[in-house]
């Protein structure tokens, strides 16, 4: 496996780290009567805000590549910031915590058959082998006994991860020349925008609480957790993007899937939420599954490329034939 593979694999990772302790922190400010709108508002804002000086160095000289990539900028900031974030509040709003995750995980299924549809090239067998190991394995992690389904909250929870699909595809795109921490800021700021706009017509009502919070046992001001959500939004996002663009939406939208057992154990350690046997077992299932992934792009690879030498040797043979007939 090369160094650059490598690299990002463990950027993938630990975005995917940033992302799952961002989840059970908010839930410390919903305790004391934050609600998913301040805290998502506030999330993105205060993240553009971080990112508002590093993206203003960085784009230095390289407007231009902004407003060559605008369309991909303002869908990156409505899609893939305030879109997968809001879809999965309102789907929380009508189904479980559990059920409203599984659903949007299934975003790297969806990019399998998407890049099928597009490129009309079947993906490899034992892409689907991984395919099928990593939803059994994120069935065992969220542990779904007892789950009621709402239409509605399956419906939002399905279009969050559409949204997700949209981010990973998009984070590894290496086309895109505008650097990450520009990328991550711009959008952050587009999706702050969006979701003030969404707060103040009430489709996610406005609560906010100044108050202590119980945080693994420990009392602190609302300020440090929410400091904290912030910081980890930015760094979610920009390994995210500087790890796709080494692995690839297909392998690191399942790598991303490790952010289950990732919310599991912290949540673990900051909620006293002690996580069942069984779904440590399913996160063994889960990196199984990214290693079918990584094998069949492996092979895919391989096949396209035989394809490639067996279709310029038949094109030299029918050109020396024409010369032949000439």
């Amino acid at each position: 496996m090369s160094r650059t593979v490598v690299v990002g694999f463990l950027l993938t990772l630990a975005s995917a780290f940033f992302f799952a302790v961002s989840g059970p922190i908010a839930k410390t400010m919903y305790a004391i009567g934050w609600t998913p709108g301040a805290v998502v508002l506030i999330r993105l804002a205060g993240s553009a805000v971080l990112l508002l000086i590093p993206s203003l160095i960085a784009l230095h000289g390289r407007w231009g590549e902004v407003l060559t990539h605008w369309r991909t900028v303002v869908t990156y900031g409505l899609v893939s910031m305030a879109g997968v974030q809001g879809f999965y509040f309102v789907a929380v709003e009508h189904l479980t915590v559990a059920v409203a995750l599984l659903l949007e995980m299934t975003a790297p299924m969806l990019i399998v058959f998407w890049i099928w549809a597009r490129t009309r090239t079947r993906p490899a067998t034992v892409t689907f082998i991984g395919v099928l190991v990593s939803m059994v394995g994120l069935l065992l992690v969220l542990n779904l006994r007892g789950s009621s389904i709402s239409i509605i909250g399956a419906v939002m929870a399905m279009a969050a991860a559409v949204c997700l699909a949209s981010y990973f595809l998009v984070s590894a795109k290496d086309t895109i020349t505008i650097p990450p921490v520009a990328l991550t800021g711009l959008g952050m700021g587009i999706g702050a925008l969006a979701m003030s706009l969404i707060v103040a017509v009430g489709v996610m009502p406005w609560g906010a609480v100044t108050g202590d919070v119980d945080f693994g046992g420990v009392s602190m001001s609302w300020v440090v957790p929410m400091a904290m959500i912030v910081v980890f939004t930015v760094g979610a996002y920009i390994t995210g993007i500087l790890g796709l663009r080494y692995v690839g939406a297909t392998v690191g939208s399942f790598v991303n899937l490790v952010e289950v057992p990732f919310s599991v154990i912290v949540a673990w350690l900051v909620l006293f939420e002690m996580p069942a046997p069984i779904q440590l077992f399913g996160g063994v299932f889960i990196l199984g599954g990214v290693g079918f992934i990584k094998w069949g792009e492996a092979r895919l690879a391989r096949r396209v490329a035989r394809r490639q030498i067996v279709a310029k040797s038949e094109a030299g043979t029918a050109a020396d034939t024409d010369l032949q007939h000439v």
